[in-house]
């Protein structure tokens, strides 16, 4: 849940790309697990631990993923109310993201950063960081690549590297595509492997990528475990604009 990506495509297709740190004590992750609530088949990789996920996606072409903090690292507190994986699968099966942030109670929710990219009926991306206090609602631009940083793993200075390196790959590839992005998120970096992209600081370390490729009709979404080697992908039917399928591929 620490560094995302997003390549915008033609079509308001697209492909988020996250690599998840965490404690490899934590546990094997499932994947994949499927939901199904209200009309809508819902597919992630689910944490052993809280049951909830860092990245999910819908056959009504949403899709989100889910960073450690908000803006500044905070303290972690014994008990919080909620898990915040349990969160981001509750943000995804409303067809109205938006209005889910703006409408939940928070208080007792440890500090994190959600993003969302749904169709309204352009497609939209909608960061969502809650700081333990405030609400921030903020819509990106759809059409640009962008990329995001755990606040809670990663000083200012090494999310400026990570948006560096960003800018360098996209400098030189002009024709997005999963593979590619995929290389990024594994090989970027300085030297420095408690802030490269694959980072590993003993208690904590990359121990996953996942993608989510959007398609016309078609959401792929892949998942590989780093700690086994494991790699998994799978699609399922898309329809947006409240067009539900019941059918998973």
């Amino acid at each position: 849940m620490c560094t995302l990506t997003y390549l915008p495509l033609e079509n308001q297709q697209f492909i988020i790309t996250t690599n998840r740190d965490e404690s490899p004590d934590r546990g094997l992750v499932t994947f994949p697990v499927y939901r199904h609530i209200e009309g809508k088949n819902i597919i992630f990789p689910q944490d052993p631990k809280g049951g909830g996920s860092w990245v999910a996606t819908s056959d009504n072409g949403i899709s989100a993923c889910l960073l450690n903090g908000a803006f500044e690292p905070h303290v972690p507190q014994p008990e919080y109310k909620i898990s915040r994986g349990i969160i981001l699968l509750e943000a995804i099966e409303c067809i109205k993201p938006d209005e889910f942030f703006k409408n939940y109670n928070f208080e007792g929710v440890e500090p994190f950063t959600i993003v969302v990219f749904f169709h309204d009926p352009e497609l939209t991306l909608l960061e969502f960081r809650w700081d333990g206090i405030n609400k921030h609602l903020k819509e990106f631009d759809a059409s640009k690549p962008h990329i995001w940083a755990s606040a809670q793993l990663y000083t200012k200075q090494a999310i400026k590297n990570r948006q560096k390196w960003f800018g360098e790959w996209l400098s030189k590839n002009h024709n997005f595509s999963v593979k590619e992005i995929r290389e990024f998120h594994k090989n970027a970096g300085s030297g420095d492997l408690s802030n490269d992209m694959i980072m590993d600081r003993g208690i904590v370390k990359t121990v996953s990528i996942s993608h989510i490729y959007s398609k016309v009709g078609l959401i792929e979404i892949g998942h590989e475990n780093i700690l086994t080697h494991k790699y998994q992908e799978l699609s399922l039917s898309q329809h947006v604009n409240q067009q539900f399928s019941h059918q998973v591929l």
